[in-house]
């Protein structure tokens, strides 16, 4: 019986934490509140921040003064995935998955609103000197991201 315990207790202590994996992802430089603006002049907002004792990273972002959306991500313990629910204030829902995709850090989305879902992919590259860059992908029915990018936003941190 000390034998299984000590086993479960190292075993539990070995298990990756969302912070392992967001450090691991060389990503804890996208932490804060980001700003730039679209082709147009629109104002976007991107703000990734620790919630939850850093089991949750919560993402609100806002596209002009009409879009606002608020997102979740948090490691799923049965398969160390990194999990993100979203909601917008037009009535979506938002669910997907975080990988690194050829080296970048990619979030896998499917929107859901009352006529219509959405698949698409945002893939976030940059550094805290150079700053933030999401670009904005569709995806296919058989799961790959189309190229060229739809959108691509360059962002500056905030202070």
């Amino acid at each position: 019986m000390g034998l299984l315990t000590c086993a479960t207790w190292t075993g539990l202590l070995a298990q990756t934490t969302l912070e392992d994996m967001v450090d691991q992802g060389n990503a804890s430089w996208m932490l804060g509140k980001w700003q730039g603006s679209t082709d147009d002049a629109t104002t976007v907002t991107l703000e990734f921040s620790w919630d939850l004792n850093k089991h949750v990273v919560a993402m609100h972002g806002k596209v002009g003064s009409d879009m606002e959306f608020k997102g979740y991500s948090a490691l799923e313990p049965d398969t160390s995935e990194v999990k993100y629910t979203g909601y917008d204030n037009r009535g979506a829902l938002s669910r997907g998955t975080w990988n690194l995709e050829a080296g970048e850090l990619t979030l896998r989305l499917e929107s859901k609103t009352a006529d219509k879902n959405t698949k698409m992919a945002a893939v976030f590259t940059g550094s805290p000197a150079q700053g933030l860059e999401v670009r904005l992908h569709g995806v296919s029915d058989y799961g790959s991201i189309s190229y060229p990018a739809r959108a691509t936003l360059k962002l500056k941190k905030q202070n």
